[in-house]
């Protein structure tokens, strides 16, 4: 079995190879890391991006499944050719997660590049599911300055500070999902949440198994 990823940033690579060893996977693991895809959307929004994630993926589409882990860009899968439904986004297994909890879900984002493309899959996701949701989109303000410093720990600190001050403010949110891959470091500082707490690199990782 030969699976891939594309990533946006270095430090997704030993995330994922981390999950991969605690699912013992013994096969064959590519990862292509194409920083600039999310630098060039932050700035010139999906569209500046599209052709070019599209290239990355189907370079990578000899794989017998392809997981595309940064939310940002991950509409550009929609403009991937026909019989590439091995090409997988890293939020849907998560979402789906999400909306069967309660209609009342919690997204926590750190860019403000990812709101809309993470908002408009969640939204068709519960169509999929035919379940009416209200989402509520929270940005961790700040957050991300500490990943361009390379303050992981500050990173985590941040958004498990602006989680709690959201649960506590919202006793009607009936989850948090935490819609960034590299979002998963604060889980490990939310473990006494009162709601449930959704990751995305985890679901993705077995939807990419089953689907290889």
């Amino acid at each position: 079995m030969k699976i891939a990823f594309l990533h946006t940033g270095q430090m997704h690579v030993p995330t994922f190879d981390g999950i991969l060893s605690d699912l013992n996977f013994d096969g064959d693991v590519t990862h292509k890391v194409a920083a600039d895809l999310l630098e060039r959307a932050q700035t010139g929004g999906v569209e500046a991006i599209r052709a070019d994630t599209v290239n990355a993926l189907m370079e990578l589409a000899d794989a017998d499944a392809v997981l595309c882990t940064c939310s940002t860009i991950g509409p550009s899968l929609e403009s991937l050719p026909a019989g590439t439904d091995h090409i997988l986004r890293i939020d849907r297994p998560a979402m789906e997660d999400a909306c069967r909890i309660g209609p009342n879900p919690t997204i926590a984002i750190c860019l403000e590049s990812t709101r809309e493309p993470t908002l408009n899959l969640l939204h068709r996701v519960a169509a999929d599911i035919g379940i009416e949701i209200a989402p509520k989109a929270m940005i961790c303000d700040g957050a991300w300055d500490y990943v361009e410093k390379g303050d992981f720990d500050g990173f985590a600190n941040r958004i498990a500070k602006r989680v709690r001050e959201t649960v506590a403010a919202d006793p009607d949110t009936h989850c948090v999902l935490l819609a960034q891959a590299s979002m998963r470091r604060a889980a490990a500082l939310l473990q006494d949440l009162p709601v449930p707490l959704l990751t995305t690199p985890e679901p993705a990782v077995r939807e990419l198994l089953a689907t290889a």
